[in-house]
C-alpha cells in the first residue's frame, strides 16, 4: 500500500471520461466547489432526477473504468443525470471531514429525486453524506451502496474470520487507508457511518459478497438498520468478492440490472 501511494503521488492517475462512450450518453464536465464534476447523461430522453455517485478505491485510486461503465448504464437505463465527483484523495489532502460536507452541499443542490450511490470506499462517502442530509433536514430519497465500507475501527472479530477467504483486501492496508480517511473521527456517527442513526434517512439498497472482508461489518449494519426500522434491501451474493457488482460475472450482470431498476423506481415514481 504504501508503494502504490509512492507511486500515485510521482504520476497521478487521470480521472478524464474514458475516449469511448457508450451510444446514447454524453458527458459534460463541470466545476463546482473547486472540484472537477462529470454529469453524464441521456441523449435520447429527458432524465429524471440525480444520482450522485461516489467511485470506491480505497480514496487513494481514481474512479476505473469499471465504474465509467455501471454509471454509464445507469444514465442510460434508468434514464437520469448521473454527477461523478472528482473528490479529493487522502494523499492530495482529501478526508471525510472535508469531503463529505461538500458532497452534501452538492447533493442538496440537485433536482428531482436524489439517489445517492457508492462503491467500496465510495459508499463510506455516500452513506455518510446520505446521514448528514437527513440531519439538515433533506434526506436522500435512495442509498445505494455497494461493498461499502462502514466501520472506520474494523474491530469485528468476524473480519479476522473472513480474511483468509478474500483474495483482494487485507486487513493491515485497509486499516491504514481508513485512518487517513477518518483520521481523529472514529467515534463520529456520520464520518464513520456505521455508528449513525439511520432512522429516517430514506431507502437503502445494499450489495455484499460473502468472501469481502467488508461483508460482517455490512451484515451488521443491515440488522441493526431493520431494527431500527428502516427501510432495507439487502442483496447478498455467496462465494463473491469485493465490489463483485461492477465485475464481469453473471451475478454481477444481475445486480446491474437490480441497482438499474432500483434507481428507475426512485427516479420516476418520486
Amino acid at each position: 500500500m504504501r508503494r502504490h501511494l509512492a507511486e500515485l503521488a510521482e504520476q497521478p492517475q487521470s480521472y478524464d471520461p474514458p475516449k469511448r462512450l457508450r451510444r446514447g450518453v454524453r458527458v459534460d464536465t463541470q466545476d463546482q466547489h473547486g472540484w472537477t464534476i462529470h454529469a453524464i447523461a441521456p441523449t435520447d430522453i429527458e432524465p429524471q432526477g440525480t444520482v450522485v455517485y461516489l467511485h470506491g478505491g480505497g480514496w487513494i485510486d481514481e474512479a476505473a473504468q469499471q465504474h465509467w461503465w455501471l454509471v454509464q448504464q445507469i444514465a442510460a437505463e434508468a434514464g437520469t443525470t448521473v454527477l461523478m465527483p472528482v473528490y479529493p484523495l487522502v494523499h492530495t489532502g482529501g478526508a471525510a471531514e472535508f469531503v463529505v460536507p461538500i458532497v452534501a452541499e452538492l447533493s442538496a443542490n440537485t433536482e428531482g429525486p436524489l439517489v445517492l450511490m457508492g462503491d467500496s470506499a465510495g459508499g463510506t462517502i455516500a452513506l455518510s453524506t446520505s446521514l448528514l442530509l437527513k440531519e439538515r433536514g433533506r434526506p436522500a430519497d435512495l442509498t445505494l451502496l455497494i461493498s461499502p465500507a462502514l466501520d472506520m475501527r474494523m474491530e469485528n472479530p468476524e473480519i479476522d474470520e473472513v480474511q483468509p477467504r478474500d483474495p483482494w483486501l487485507v486487513k493491515k492496508g485497509q486499516l491504514m487507508l481508513t485512518e487517513m480517511w477518518i483520521g481523529e473521527h472514529g467515534d463520529d456517527p456520520i464520518l464513520n457511518p456505521f455508528l449513525g442513526d439511520v432512522r429516517g434517512v430514506g431507502r437503502l439498497v445494499i450489495f455484499s459478497g460473502t468472501r469481502d472482508l467488508l461483508n460482517p461489518d455490512t451484515r451488521l449494519f443491515v440488522a441493526r438498520s431493520s431494527e431500527a426500522g428502516a427501510e432495507v434491501e439487502y442483496h447478498e451474493q455467496p462465494g463473491h468478492i469485493h465490489v463483485y457488482p461492477l465485475l464481469p460475472t453473471p451475478e454481477g450482470k444481475r445486480a446491474r440490472r437490480a441497482i438499474v431498476d432500483a434507481v428507475r423506481e426512485t427516479v420516476t415514481t418520486l
